[in-house]
């Protein structure tokens, strides 16, 4: 009997020898060589390391700093590189104020103007597309009068107008507001029977207004453009107010 319980004595100290040695505070034993990755795992695992990266630091780092090929230069441009100018042609109502005491004459308003972007020479991403100006013709024609005598009035409009537009989000649409000035010559002749009297004159002008402005891209690849504009303005000329109601349509490059 005494033999028997020495041996279950050994026997048991025998196996629990393996389970003391492995201590739950101890290290997990890896192996000394681990397999060989493919090209797909670390492919995915440097995917999932670099989106952890914010990238934005090196950019801003970049930026800041003067290498040997002088400053930082933006690169906003490339993605558009279109010129910023744009030729429209004018049509609508010229609400001319009037002189024999109603409101205004109606006449059918005529023009053409050239619009720069120039908020595209500015290092500043949201006004590259916000600032522009116009350079404007607007012309108008005034007849009244009897059989004995008339008058005949042509009025000429030239201005030059900086706008702001508000676009709607990443859209190439938007509102503006514009306010400008320029002069207004105006060009009458008078006729007494057989008699004309030419009488011409010019005073300065001031253009502001609001409007509605569009620049669809007509291809996918080029840089064509077509450019349309709602607009309601107002022209003061001396102590007249003559508004025009109307719109354009042209091209953008």
């Amino acid at each position: 009997m005494k033999t028997w319980l020495v041996r279950c004595l050994l026997g048991g100290l025998v196996l629990s020898t393996p389970a003391l040695a492995q201590d739950d505070d101890d290290p997990y034993a890896y192996p000394d060589e681990e397999p060989a990755r493919s090209s797909e795992e670390e492919e995915d695992s440097y995917e999932r390391r670099r989106k952890n990266v914010d990238e934005t630091d090196d950019f801003r780092r970049v930026s800041e700093q003067e290498g040997e090929d002088g400053d930082f230069k933006a690169l906003s441009g490339l993605d558009d590189p279109n010129l910023g100018v744009a030729v429209e042609f004018i049509t609508g109502a010229l609400l001319v104020d009037g002189t024999r005491g109603n409101f205004a004459d109606t006449r059918m308003g005529l023009g053409v103007r050239a619009t720069w972007e120039y908020g595209r020479i500015l290092d500043s991403e949201p006004l590259r597309e916000a600032l522009w100006a116009d350079l404007r013709w607007t012309y108008g024609s005034l007849s009244e009068g009897t059989r004995f005598i008339t008058g005949d009035t042509r009025l000429h409009y030239f201005t030059i107008a900086p706008a702001y537009e508000l676009k709607l989000g990443k859209s190439d649409f938007g509102f503006f507001a514009q306010a400008g000035g320029g002069i207004a010559y105006q060009a009458t002749s008078l006729t007494v029977g057989e008699d004309v009297t030419k009488v011409n004159g010019i005073k300065p002008l001031l253009q502001y207004g609001v409007g509605f402005r569009g620049r669809p891209r007509l291809t996918s690849s080029g840089n064509l453009r077509l450019a349309f504009r709602l607009e309601a303005l107002a022209f003061r000329r001396g102590y007249m107010n003559d508004f025009f109601l109307g719109g354009s349509l042209g091209t953008a490059f």
